[in-house]
C-alpha cells in the first residue's frame, strides 16, 4: 500500500542528520509529502503559528535547546501535534521522559530504515488522533457534545481565578455569574414521548444554547435536563439580566424533533461572583437554590440575591 503523503516539519541542525533523514523519508515514501526543515526551536514555534504539519521529527541537541526541553517547548506551545523524537542517544530513561512529555514516539537515527520510519509516523498520528478523541470523551457530554460536569468545573475555576485577580492585580471591576438551567416539565416528555423524543429534545436545546450565547462564555449540560453557564465579564447584575433574556428567548419558538413540534420552558438560577461568594462550591450552591425557587412558578429568571429571603 502506498504510503500517505503527509506534511512533515524536521527540526535537525546537522545537516548530515538532515541528508539522512530525507533519504529515508524519500525512500519509504513519506518524502513525498510536504517535508519543511528548520534548525532551531525557535523556528520551529514560529513555523508552527504560521503552518498545519501532520508530525514533527524532533531531534534532541538543538542550538536554542537540548534534551528533554526541546520536547517540552514543542509539546507544550503545540499539544494537538504528534512528535516523534529522532536522536542519536540510545537512552532508555530519556526515552520514556520524552513520552511522557508528550512525544508520541522515540527512534535512535542509527536504528531507523525507511519502512520503520513510514510506519512510526502514521502511528503517531493515529496515536494522537486517539488521544485526543478519549480525551473529549472523558470532557464531553455523549449525547449533546457540549462539556460535560467535569470539564464546566475546570473552566469555572479558571473564571473565577480570573475575576480574582482582575480585582485583585488590575483594580477591574467586572462580575461573573454562574448559571443553572433546568427545563421544566421535562419528564412528560419522556413518560408520554420517550426517552427517544427527550433525547432529541435535549439535543436541540443544547444547539439553541450553544447559538445564543457569547463567545466568552461557558455552556454545559451537567446531567438530565440541566445545564449550567459562566457568564463573565460582567459590569453587575443587569448584564446577567440581560444574557439570561437571551437564553429565556431561546424557548419562546416551538422544537421541532422528528415528526413531534414540542413547546417547553426552563427555569433559570443565577449567582454572581464576588457577591454570593468567591469560590465554586458557593457559587453553585446559590445557583441552585435560586433554580429552585424559579422552578416553583416555572418559567422564570431567580437571582439568589433576590430570591433567598423566598427559601
Amino acid at each position: 500500500m502506498k504510503p500517505k503523503a503527509h506534511r512533515i516539519l524536521l527540526v535537525e541542525d546537522n545537516p548530515a542528520d538532515v541528508r539522512l533523514i530525507v533519504e529515508i523519508l524519500t525512500e519509504g515514501g513519506a518524502g513525498q509529502g510536504e517535508l519543511q526543515h528548520v534548525g532551531r526551536i525557535s523556528t520551529a514555534l514560529k513555523r508552527l503559528g504560521e503552518q498545519k504539519f501532520d508530525v514533527i521529527l524532533l531531534d534532541l541537541s538543538l542550538p536554542d535547546g537540548s534534551g528533554l526541553d526541546t520536547v517540552l517547548r514543542i509539546c507544550t506551545a503545540n499539544p494537538q501535534m504528534p512528535v516523534i523524537v529522532l536522536t542519536g542517544l540510545e537512552d532508555d530513561a530519556l526515552a520514556l521522559a520524552a513520552v511522557q512529555a508528550g512525544a508520541q514516539d522515540y527512534l535512535v537515527k542509527g536504528q531507523i530504515d525507511a519502512e520503520g520510519l513510514s510506519c512510526a509516523i502514521q502511528y503517531a498520528i493515529e496515536r494522537k488522533r486517539l488521544e485526543e478523541r478519549l480525551q473529549h470523551l472523558a470532557t464531553h457530554d455523549d449525547l449533546t457534545n457540549l462539556p460535560n460536569r467535569r470539564l464546566f468545573q475546570d473552566r469555572m475555576a479558571h473564571a473565577i481565578e480570573h475575576a480574582r485577580r482582575g480585582r485583585k492585580d488590575r483594580n477591574e471591576k467586572w462580575e461573573m455569574a454562574i448559571v443553572l438551567l433546568d427545563l421544566d416539565n421535562f419528564k412528560s416528555v419522556n413518560d408520554s414521548l420517550g426517552h427517544a423524543q427527550g433525547d432529541l429534545l435535549l439535543q436541540a436545546v443544547a444547539q439553541r444554547l450553544q447559538k445564543s450565547i457569547r463567545k466568552a462564555d461557558s455552556l454545559a449540560r451537567m446531567g438530565g435536563d440541566e445545564f449550567t453557564l459562566i457568564f463573565e465579564n460582567l459590569t453587575g447584575k443587569r448584564d446577567a439580566a440581560i444574557l439570561a433574556r437571551k437564553i429565556q428567548a431561546v424557548f419562546l419558538r416551538p422544537f421541532q424533533t422528528g415528526d413531534q413540534t414540542l413547546e417547553i420552558t426552563a427555569s433559570i438560577g443565577i449567582s454572581l461572583y464576588p457577591n454570593e461568594g468567591e469560590d465554586a462550591d458557593a457559587l453553585l450552591k446559590y445557583a441552585d437554590i435560586a433554580m429552585y425557587i424559579a422552578k416553583r412558578t416555572r418559567n422564570q429568571v431567580c437571582f439568589y440575591r433576590d430570591c433567598k429571603d423566598n427559601l
